[in-house]
């Protein structure tokens, strides 16, 4: 009895041993937690003066996972000392190898990789600093980070800022990343010259690897802070350029002749689209036509092979002409899939229609459907109501694969709204369309001015991404872009610096500054109006 007593207790000593080990975590049950952490308390408290001591703790709102915070952790100027870090349950000891220099300003950040163990990022970045003088430092830089193609602020890559002396070949003395809305701040500076640009820090380094990471400058290349001054950099627009090639990631077949393609990113196919079902040695066996991309699965094709492929066989793809949404190719194609005798049990349906927006008069409907249209119904059925009066037999009508096409007879006519009765088998009733059609009445203008009347070489962009509407020019002062159907619009204009039809966004070293950019998205035009834009090049 007295050696189980003890048995039992061994064990569980060593249970709790290894319990007080693990990583803690949050309890089970409740509600979804899908809140980030906090940090609730420092020791010593943000703003302490005459410190002393070789350590900074920081005590959290909950439980979090404890491998990120190496990745979230930045320890500023980087004066070369090293740090451990000792944990308690919900706290960190951050403990400095050797003592901080005199009159020395040392600020500890928390990026936002810091997350709690169900994977919540904490909100906003947080800091402490403390100074082992009498006092802190207390300058302010500011700026923000918008991305060029959308016009709305990017939390992508962080702001690099050297103090004077300037060598860019070493770690940057401090690092900001950019909040949600795109906008950063340095704080706790000293006074004096500094160089600040920004950077896809992908190793995160704190130095700019100029083979394989972007930077762009801002407008002026240094900014100078006096003592306890707040100033602030402007704005960059970045250009996040997108050079990742997509990746067939795999093949399944839905029967011996349908195909899902699943890929790495969102996908584009274009007239040019070209599928080849191969053998293993590359010989083109016979071809596959593209079918429809998925309204809510922008990385998946669906395509249908002109002939069965045999389930005893291995089968390889040859693809041209799909593209992700930056205009990348595929990657060469290496994997193969096996053939199938299943029988094709998709049932014929509607999955969408083109130009959701509106029509331009002379626009076909293009109806798409989930295979190719085999049944005389869907062509038979079709029904046009023009007005009043009621067309059993559309003169316009062409399929293609699984394509019902629906063209006006010369132009959808201005005065009259037309209702298409499409047949959907799946309900086995009509699904009944009342396209928009833009007629000229229904045109709106946008008359655009430059701020800075002195320019010349403007180039500008209105563009509706959804409806496929882009308008092209290149003015001075003041220009009125006519004929645009009543939407929101995305406006680009450059100043043309150099004259050579593109957008240079400057040079870190040796510096160049930026040519002068604007971006606004939502511009409204409203249908017989003619609405005013100011382009203002101010950063």
């Amino acid at each position: 009895m007295i050696k189980n007593y003890i048995y039992f207790n061994t064990i569980l000593c060593v249970i709790l041993i290894a319990a007080s080990c693990a990583t803690p975590s949050s309890p089970t049950g409740g509600p979804r937690d899908e809140e980030g952490p906090s940090i609730i308390r420092t020791e010593p408290e943000t703003g302490t003066t005459n410190f002393g001591e070789r350590s900074i703790t920081l005590h959290f709102s909950e439980f979090v996972e404890r491998s990120s915070l190496t990745q979230a952790i930045v320890v500023e100027p980087d004066i070369g000392i090293d740090y451990e870090l000792d944990w308690g349950r919900k706290s960190v000891e951050i403990e400095f190898s050797s003592a901080i220099p005199d009159s020395t300003t040392l600020i500890v950040t928390i990026d936002t990789e810091l997350r709690d163990t169900n994977g919540n990022e904490m909100s906003s970045p947080y800091k402490v600093a403390v100074s082992t003088g009498d006092e802190i430092d207390e300058g302010k830089l500011f700026g923000r980070i918008v991305d060029a193609r959308t016009g709305e602020g990017s939390e992508e890559g962080r702001l690099l800022l050297y103090r004077e002396p300037i060598d860019l070949s070493a770690k940057a003395d401090y690092v900001a990343s950019p909040d949600t809305g795109g906008v950063f701040q340095f704080s706790y500076l000293s006074d004096g010259k500094y160089k600040v640009f920004w950077m896809a820090d992908r190793n995160r380094n704190k130095i700019w690897d100029r083979e394989q990471e972007r930077a762009q400058p801002f407008q002026k290349e240094f900014v100078t802070l006096e003592k306890a001054a707040e100033d602030t950099i402007g704005t960059v627009f970045v250009t996040l350029s997108d050079t990742t090639r997509p990746v067939l990631q795999g093949v399944g077949l839905f029967s011996s002749q349908r195909m899902r393609m699943r890929f790495s990113e969102n996908i584009e196919i274009t007239n040019n689209s070209e599928i080849n079902v191969t053998d293993s040695t590359g010989n083109v066996l016979l071809d596959a036509n593209p079918l429809y991309i998925p309204p809510g699965e922008k990385y998946v094709l669906f395509a249908q092979a002109e002939e069965p492929l045999a389930e005893s066989d291995t089968y390889s793809l040859s693809i041209n002409g799909i593209t992700d949404q930056s205009g990348n190719e595929l990657t060469e194609i290496s994997q193969t899939f096996s053939g199938s005798a299943q029988e094709d049990t998709t049932q014929q349906r509607i999955i969408t229609r083109n130009n959701l927006s509106g029509y331009y008069p002379s626009d076909p409907v293009e109806v798409t459907y989930a295979k190719p249209i085999d049944e005389p119904e869907i062509r038979d059925s079709l029904k046009v109501v023009e007005g009043t009066e009621m067309h059993d037999s559309w003169p316009n009508v062409d399929i293609q694969l699984n394509m019902l096409r629906i063209s006006p007879d010369s132009v959808w006519e201005d005065g009259v709204d037309y209702e298409l009765r499409i047949w959907d088998p799946i309900i086995e009733d009509y699904r009944k369309l009342q396209p928009e059609v833009w007629y000229q009445s229904q045109m709106g203008q946008l008359n655009i001015i430059a701020e800075d009347s002195t320019l010349s070489d403007i180039r500008l962009r209105i563009s509706n991404e959804e409806a496929g509407i882009q308008r092209d020019t290149v003015f001075s002062q003041q220009v009125e872009i006519e004929a645009l159907p009543p939407l929101s619009y995305r406006v680009r204009a450059y100043h043309d610096v150099n004259n050579n039809g593109q957008w240079d966004y400057g040079s870190v070293e040796p510096f160049e500054e930026p040519e002068p950019y604007f971006i606004q998205g939502q511009v409204p035009v409203k249908e017989g109006f003619t609405g005013d834009l100011t382009i203002s090049f101010q950063q």
